[in-house]
């Protein structure tokens, strides 16, 4: 048992930092989208409409990562989990380089805009392929407290959060210049050493006993919606709820919202963070990621002892009873109930993400367990990531208006937090099922 649990945290370390460096670069480039690209990239004489079509080069990676999770579920459910996770990194670090050294509109006229679209779509196409395939690779690897281990990996997208808002606080007088270029570049350069290191990694033993008995699918892309269509359905609008109690509460509110309103609402440019002088945005951003550092075990735990389900519902309906008091918080001026609703949304965020590493790869068999994890996300991921932050944009409408209209942030994150919990009912909880026995049974 103890080398098979040390085998499992070695694979679910490999599988946080590579995850950890693709959600560092979403959010690395949303700051940038907000902050730096409506200007260099996008420049126009309104604002809304630099604003939206830079958003919009962020929202086409998430359209770009159902074609990624059909690639390399391909490839993971036929080669292997590892080299699949391994060429996904690499092109993601190919994207972050080449974003960080492009040149401005200003240089090289309309050819910026469009490679920033392009590169965004390259790095979706890999980040497609990386969430399902880590889910599986580490579940594979798993035999027991499969939501506790495999929640570890969820602790990459509040690290990747702390990463993004780090990179704000080093370069928080020239991030908008260059700071944001340093780390995109520093970024892909890990990328290609997480990647290296995956490859020299492990198999896991379910993949394997399928591949010695010969039945490794054909069409792993196209056989897992013939049999499984409705989990992936259902799994789609499962997470949507983490989609926005995420992207709202940790990009949009403490970047773009903050920037139009907050010395409208009386808030500093820069607080007292752990004896720092530290940016009012990057000091959100740590209180929400450090919401969901605390929350993903506490959940993981719960996914084992109570179940899947119950942990996803648990955290869909707090996020739903938090909106209202979290907007409150931001719009009420008072900054100490701003920072504990900051945290307090994001340990809510956190909460049904934490089992769903386990849940997700449990819902299928192995032979398309890679393809149909990466659908389940993917597919969410272009309709509810890609989609929703544009939508909200536009009805939050001009700078005058965002106050105003602060009832849409509230309506979205409630709505999808009903909705969320509503769809994870339907599903079959699977706490207790033997990835291992499944594969070697075929059952």
């Amino acid at each position: 048992m103890v080398p098979r649990l040390y085998v499992a945290l070695r694979v679910a370390v490999l599988g946080f930092v590579g995850t950890a460096i693709e959600w560092y670069d979403y959010y690395l480039f949303i700051y940038a989208a907000l902050l730096a690209f409506p200007a260099l990239f996008f420049p126009s004489s309104n604002y809304l409409v630099s604003t939206l079509a830079s958003v919009s080069s962020y929202a086409v990676a998430f359209f770009a990562r159902p074609l990624g999770a059909s690639v390399f579920g391909h490839l993971g459910d036929r080669l292997g989990r590892r080299h699949a996770l391994s060429f996904d990194l690499i092109l993601v670090g190919i994207a972050m380089i080449l974003v960080g050294i492009m040149p401005p509109y200003s240089q090289i006229g309309i050819v910026a805009p469009i490679a920033i679209f392009a590169l965004r779509f390259v790095q979706g196409l890999g980040v497609g392929g990386e969430w399902g395939g880590v889910a599986t690779w580490v579940s594979e690897h798993t035999p027991s407290k499969r939501a506790l281990i495999t929640s570890l990996i969820q602790m990459a997208s509040p690290v990747g959060f702390i990463g993004a808002a780090t990179v704000l606080l080093a370069f928080s007088r020239d991030f908008a210049t260059f700071g944001w270029r340093v780390g995109f570049i520093v970024g892909g350069v890990v990328a290609f050493l997480g990647a290296v290191l995956r490859y020299l990694a492990t198999e896991s033993v379910p993949f394997e006993a399928i591949k010695a008995r010969g039945e490794i699918s054909r069409a792993p892309s196209i056989e897992v919606f013939r049999h499984a269509w409705k989990p992936i359905v259902l799994l789609m609008l499962a997470i949507g709820s983490v989609f926005m109690a995420v992207y709202i509460p940790a990009t949009v509110m403490p970047s773009l919202y903050l920037k139009v309103v907050g010395k409208q609402l009386g808030y500093p440019a820069f607080v007292e963070f752990g004896g720092l002088q530290v940016p009012l945005t990057s000091a959100l951003v740590y209180l929400f990621s450090l919401g969901g550092i605390v929350s993903i075990p506490i959940f993981g735990y719960l996914g084992d002892k109570l179940g899947r389900k119950a942990s996803l519902i648990i955290g869909d309906l707090l996020i739903a009873a938090l909106a209202y008091p979290y907007v409150y918080g931001f719009l009420s001026g008072d900054l100490t109930l701003t920072f504990v609703m900051q945290f307090l949304i994001g340990f809510a965020a956190y909460g049904p993400y934490a089992s769903m590493a386990a849940f997700y790869p449990e819902a299928f068999p192995t032979k398309f367990r890679y393809s149909g994890s990466s659908y389940g996300m993917q597919l969410a991921a272009a309709v509810e990531g890609g989609l929703m932050p544009i939508l909200l944009v536009a009805l939050l409408g001009q700078p005058s208006q965002y106050l105003a209209n602060s009832w849409i942030v509230v309506a979205f994150l409630a709505f999808w937090g009903v909705v969320s919990a509503l769809a994870t009912m339907p599903l079959r909880e699977t706490k207790g099922v033997s990835l291992l026995e499944e594969a070697r049974t075929g059952q």
